[in-house]
């Protein structure tokens, strides 16, 4: 079965510890993120805007995604084309959907699901969902996998130190409580 190719919406990356499980899973074969400059950049603007991180340290984190996750970037030339024919006012989402479709994502991972036309995405290949429902369905796919994930994860945390029910802890606040509940079932 192919890896899912996911690409996460900008308001997914907030908190940190969705956007860590979102790349540990990625590093461990799970799925693939897909990521474009737009993305990373309105991540970078938000993050800012929102005083969670300086300029300096949003640029370190975007500098360590495009490092660390070459396989997973979708050139602007890959959906350029597509951005015009999107639905949809807000321009990001638009720029977003086109990335997903020509980054040949198989799912879109967004807490803004009224905001991405799911009927016309499905058309093109693309699964709309929400980061928890997302995650129920890679662990139901890759149970195994996906613990070891989040227990590698939760070990090498250490500021603070962090088990793997403090993790899931976070995850659960962090919007993703029916995944949180779900591993806990198998920890």
């Amino acid at each position: 079965m192919p890896l899912p190719r996911t690409f996460i919406d900008t308001n997914v990356l907030f908190p940190f510890s969705v956007m860590d499980l979102m790349l540990a899973l990625t590093e461990d074969g799970i799925h693939t993120v897909l990521w474009s400059d737009p993305l990373l950049n309105e991540w970078e603007r938000v993050i800012v805007r929102s005083g969670r991180r300086s300029g300096e340290a949003a640029s370190a984190i975007t500098s360590a995604i495009r490092q660390h996750f070459p396989d997973g970037y979708v050139p602007t030339a890959d959906f350029a084309h597509l951005i015009d024919r999107m639905p949809g006012n807000d321009p990001d989402d638009r720029i977003h959907m086109a990335a997903a479709i020509g980054g040949a994502a198989t799912h879109l991972v967004t807490y803004n699901l009224t905001d991405f036309p799911t009927a016309a995405l499905a058309r093109c290949g693309v699964t709309v969902i929400d980061p928890d429902a997302y995650l129920l369905m890679l662990l139901a796919e890759s149970c195994e996998e996906v613990l070891a994930t989040v227990d590698r994860l939760a070990a090498e945390k250490r500021r603070p130190p962090m088990t793997t029910d403090d993790l899931l802890g976070r995850l659960e606040k962090a919007g993703v409580s029916q995944f949180a509940a779900g591993a806990r079932m198998f920890v």
